[in-house]
């Protein structure tokens, strides 16, 4: 797996993916599609020392995005984000969170990485506790969207229980792009 930096060349792929029906759906906005806004997007990220954004390359193709965002530098925790963007890969999403952790915590040094997970999105929820991360507790009516509130699911992994319930994905050490 590789974690490539977006360069702006990249932008109206990741906009596609972000405005079609199989990403948005459990996205906590919706956006329109404007390339514009997706170039301000863009220069945003470049400058944002507190978040890490990167396209997934699987093979030789580009199929997603990951992030790690709200980096919280002194405690050494932040949050990690990812959809797939191409449907014919769906099944990949399984062993984007290995390589994530295994990144945040052994090469940038991270304590604890955390994820929100918004109801409905059931297989990503199902990823989190395969993978060993623990529920700590649900955000009732916490987005609103399709007119009506979402429930949002919260998880974390510390470094110490990913060492220990991550063995098995030692290997999953992603090629980054900085």
């Amino acid at each position: 797996m590789q974690f490539l930096k977006i360069k702006e060349e990249h932008l109206e792929q990741i906009l596609k993916w972000r405005t079609s029906e199989f990403v948005t759906r459990y996205m906590y906005t919706d956006i329109e599609y404007n390339l514009e806004n997706q170039r301000k997007w863009y220069h945003f990220i470049q400058n944002d020392p507190n978040s890490y954004y990167w396209l997934l390359r699987y093979k030789e193709d580009l199929i997603g995005l990951v992030s790690i965002t709200d980096i919280n530098h002194r405690d050494k925790r932040a949050y990690w984000n990812f959809y797939i963007g191409e449907s014919k890969y769906s099944m990949i999403a399984g062993f984007i969170g290995p390589y994530v952790y295994n990144y945040a915590f052994q090469r940038l040094g991270f304590h604890k990485l955390m994820g929100e997970v918004m109801e409905g999105n059931e297989g990503v929820r199902q990823l989190h506790l395969k993978q060993g991360a623990r529920e700590v507790g649900v955000m009732k009516d916490h987005i609103w969207k399709y007119g009506r509130f979402h429930d949002i699911y919260v998880y974390e992994m510390t470094k110490s229980d990913w060492m220990e319930k991550g063995k098995r994905f030692v290997n999953y050490m992603p090629v980054v792009e900085i």
